[in-house]
């Protein structure tokens, strides 16, 4: 395990967390092999270990070797159980009693989204309406959805932005696929709360980056620090004028932690 990944999980278990609150739970975590699914999934299992809360982790991943090499340090721990499922197609069916779903899962590069538009809005609004309704059959204490700070839109000048701030979204253009399937998503999870008494909650993540990021990443900040490490020039393609908010991944992964309870 990277030593800054180590150092993140003992300052989320040495943090004030309501961890009895947790005590013998099972989370049921998606999207588990990317960056903040991972994590979660990293930190409960370290926190239970380091606190003796008995949680099982049911991670959910598409690909098994991928699983096993980012959980390679926590394999032989009991708690965690590796669970293949296609969320875009399937319904995972937990044998288990589940008492929290953090739905995580979600395409996350913008060239998929330009590329495989329906698959996207099909990955995002069929998998948490499926998870949704998983949620009310176990009767879940919670159900938390990972959403996106671009439910926002596009908003006028530099004004502060508040939940209720919904700006423009252009319904023709491809992109759009992404935070529009976003604020569907954020409905189901609202619709499912008045129908069904789903307790859920919605945490509209800003960009986020830290200890933990994959090799494979792409966004921006990751071709900065790739090409730093690598002594390589920084090569823009715009002009660089674009502003964006940034959360480092421990400080996202202890705010979610504490919407779960």
């Amino acid at each position: 395990m990277k030593k800054r990944e180590l150092e993140d999980m003992k300052y989320t278990a040495e943090s004030n967390l309501p961890f009895e609150a947790y005590k013998n739970s099972v989370f049921l975590v998606t999207g588990a092999t990317g960056l903040i699914g991972s994590l979660l999934v990293k930190n409960l299992l370290y926190c239970s270990q380091t606190h003796g809360l008995g949680l099982k982790v049911l991670a959910i991943v598409r690909s098994r070797q991928k699983a096993e090499k980012i959980f390679a340090d926590f394999l032989g721990d009991s708690s965690l159980e590796l669970i293949i499922c296609d969320l875009e197609k399937e319904q995972v069916h937990p044998d288990s009693k589940v008492d929290y779903i953090i739905h995580t899962a979600a395409v996350t590069q913008s060239r998929t989204m330009v590329t495989k538009p329906v698959e996207t809005i099909r990955l995002s609004v069929g998998s948490t309406d499926r998870l949704l309704a998983l949620a009310a059959e176990k009767k879940v204490k919670c159900f938390l959805y990972v959403s996106s700070m671009e439910v926002y839109g596009v908003l006028d000048g530099d004004q502060k932005v508040a939940e209720d701030t919904l700006g423009y979204l252009d319904l023709q253009a491809v992109r759009s696929c992404y935070p529009e399937s976003k604020r569907l998503c954020e409905c189901l999870c609202a619709s499912y709360a008045e129908e069904y008494g789903v307790n859920t909650r919605i945490a509209r993540l800003a960009q986020t980056f830290g200890a933990g990021v994959l090799e494979t990443e792409n966004r921006v900040f990751a071709q900065f620090a790739r090409s730093a490490i690598e002594k390589r020039n920084i090569v823009l393609h715009t002009y660089g004028k674009s502003e964006g908010n940034y959360v480092y991944t421990r400080d996202a992964v202890r705010a979610l932690l504490l919407l779960r309870v």
